[in-house]
């Protein structure tokens, strides 16, 4: 099967996955009659209708063109309906066979333990930012391609990302988590010590958390999917620029307690594995 067939299916089960999400998400929503959460359900709906329509569309019109775009919204909208899933729906998380894999990976401790003695004002606000500017890693390229987004390259920058989200997604269903700081806060003290950014994405995350978004750490894995598609696409300076970005992205997410190490390595696993595939893709379709 080649890679545009493959391209095909992932959209198509991206958008009943994220279907499934919103199904269960809005009857979580109705259940805690939380605004905010009705709000998501809405908006949610309505851009999930678009991709749909984007999905079916006929190969080279307006509306195809807009698939990857809506991909990504789509996915950003319904996203806080996880928080409505974890409190309604489900009874048990992952987080204590989490702890117990990352304690044998490392010797005793999981890695997050292991940076508990690292802990500095300094240095909480330095990996702060590098957490924070996440958003910036991802919604950036986003923007820019859905300017592009005809062009070869914007399609397969979209088809990477989407799949990366199809897989994660699929991860926060089947391994429910909500982190180190969360499930066990008499190991993680939280938030960190630090300043007036430290502070701040202390309350983005507990704006955004959703109890369940932990295993594989999209966070890690979607900004090594976005440095990686740079590199390997000969956008060297662009690499270059990112590449201590996340860097410091990847260790904020032990640091801050947001994550267990093997979150990060799957993570980043599934950044690699996403990454040959696209590449397999640009070699078939972009030549």
């Amino acid at each position: 099967m080649n890679t545009s067939r493959i391209a095909r299916w992932i959209s198509h089960a991206f958008a009943a996955e994220l279907l499934l999400i919103l199904v269960f998400g809005s009857l979580g929503a109705w259940r805690l009659d939380d605004a905010n959460l009705h709000a998501a359900s809405v908006l949610g709906g309505i851009a999930w209708l678009l991709l749909l329509a984007a999905t079916w569309a006929a190969p080279g019109s307006g509306w195809a063109s807009w698939k990857g775009t809506l991909q990504f919204v789509a996915c950003w909208l319904i996203f806080p309906l996880f928080k409505a899933i974890r409190e309604v729906f489900i009874q048990h998380t992952a987080d204590a066979t989490l702890l117990a894999l990352d304690r044998d990976l490392w010797g005793g401790r999981s890695l997050p333990e292991h940076l508990l003695g690292w802990e500095r004002p300094w240095l909480s606000e330095l990996l702060s930012s590098g957490y924070f500017l996440f958003y910036f890693v991802v919604l950036l390229p986003a923007i820019v391609f859905s300017v592009r987004r005809r062009s070869p390259e914007a399609k397969a920058f979209f088809l990477g990302l989407t799949l990366m989200y199809l897989v994660g997604f699929a991860g926060y269903l089947l391994v429910p988590a909500g982190g180190p700081y969360m499930a066990f806060p008499e190991v993680f003290p939280y938030p960190v010590h630090g300043g007036a950014m430290t502070a701040l994405l202390a309350g983005v995350v507990k704006a955004g958390i959703t109890g369940m978004d932990v295993f594989p750490s999209l966070h890690s894995g979607i900004g090594v999917y976005v440095l990686g598609f740079f590199a390997l696409g000969g956008y060297r300076r662009i690499a270059l620029l990112l590449t201590p970005i996340i860097l410091a992205l990847l260790l904020a997410t032990l640091y801050l307690r947001y994550h267990y190490g093997i979150d990060v390595l799957c993570g980043i696993a599934l950044a690699a594995a996403v990454l040959a595939f696209v590449q397999r893709y640009r070699k078939e379709n972009l030549a």
